[in-house]
C-alpha cells in the first residue's frame, strides 16, 4: 500500500525564523505558504536586476525571496513601519537586501525593477500606474490577497472589481489571476510595453 504525496511541507530557516519574529510581534498579515512558495519560485527565475518588496512586514516574504534569490540580483524592500524594517532588517542579515523605512515610492529612483512583489494595498490600488511604470519591460509583477470570485461575500457580488480590472486588462501587461487555495488568489503581471 502506498501513501500519496500531497503537501509541500518545506520551508526554508530563514523563513520560519521571520514567522517566528512575526508570531513574537503579533503580527497575523505575513502571506502564505502557498503565496510566499510560488513567490520564491518566481524570484528564483530572476538572474539579474533588481527585486522589489511593497510592504516588508516582519520579512516573512523577504525570508522567502531571500532564500532563492540569484547572487547576481540584488533585494530592495520597502515599509512605513520603522518598527517593522528595524526588526526585519536586524533579523535578516544578507548582503544583497536593502531594507528601507518609508513610503514605497521614495524607492522609485532605485529602479527600473525586473520583479515586483506588491503586499502593500496602496501600491495595488490607487498608486497602481505608478507602480506599473516602475517595472522593467520585460519584468514580473506578482500580487497576492485576492478573492476567488465564486468565494465573494453577497455585498461583493455583481459589483466591479476596479483593481483586478486594471492590472487584468492593462495594456501594458499580459496578466493571469491564478488560485493559490480555494479562497485565495493572485494576480501574476509581465510588463510587455
Amino acid at each position: 500500500m502506498s501513501t500519496l504525496y500531497c503537501s509541500n511541507t518545506y520551508i526554508p530557516e530563514l523563513v520560519q525564523a521571520s514567522k517566528l519574529l512575526a508570531e513574537r510581534n503579533n503580527f497575523e498579515n505575513s502571506c502564505s505558504d502557498e503565496a510566499e512558495r510560488l513567490l520564491s519560485v518566481l524570484v528564483g527565475q530572476i538572474t539579474h536586476g533588481k527585486i522589489l518588496e511593497v510592504g516588508t512586514g516582519f520579512g516573512v516574504g523577504s525570508s522567502w525571496i531571500l532564500s532563492s534569490i540569484a547572487p547576481t540580483a540584488k533585494f530592495i524592500t520597502v515599509d512605513n513601519s520603522k518598527e517593522k524594517i528595524d526588526a526585519t532588517a536586524h533579523h535578516i542579515r544578507h548582503k544583497q537586501a536593502e531594507f528601507i523605512y518609508g513610503d514605497w515610492k521614495e524607492v522609485i529612483a532605485k529602479g527600473p525593477f525586473q520583479f515586483i512583489f506588491a503586499d502593500a494595498a496602496a501600491a495595488k490600488t490607487i498608486e497602481g500606474e505608478l507602480l506599473f511604470h516602475t517595472l522593467n519591460v520585460g519584468g514580473m509583477l506578482f500580487m497576492d490577497d485576492f478573492t476567488p470570485e465564486e468565494q465573494f461575500p453577497n455585498e461583493w457580488k455583481g459589483k466591479p472589481d476596479k483593481v483586478r480590472e486594471y492590472w487584468l486588462n492593462h495594456s501594458g501587461l499580459i496578466a493571469t489571476e491564478i488560485y493559490l487555495t480555494p479562497n485565495s488568489a493572485a494576480i501574476l503581471a509581465t510588463k510587455i510595453k
